[in-house]
């Protein structure tokens, strides 16, 4: 069982790099108006209409980043640690 603990998804905007196909993988995202960097993908996976990924930041707190390809925009939540 995970230890961390979602809070609720929350509208973002994110940079990635892009290779074989565009937002291929985030290097950072906006939290509150901050730009927050990625340091390393945990996971990646797809979800029905999203390209998700667990991310940790350079901060070394986790995220959950997904981007809805139909409508090219980006979510985030923060996984907090359980207590």
């Amino acid at each position: 069982m995970s230890n961390l603990v979602p809070k609720s998804w929350n509208p973002t905007a994110a940079r990635c790099l892009s290779g074989f196909r565009a937002n291929e993988r985030p290097t950072s995202f906006l939290l509150e108006e901050r730009r927050i960097e990625v340091r390393t993908i945990l996971e990646s996976w797809w979800e029905p209409d999203y390209l998700c990924f667990k991310v940790e930041t350079e901060d070394g707190r986790v995220f959950d980043l997904r981007h809805h390809e139909c409508e090219d925009s980006w979510q985030v939540r923060e996984l907090l640690k359980r207590r």
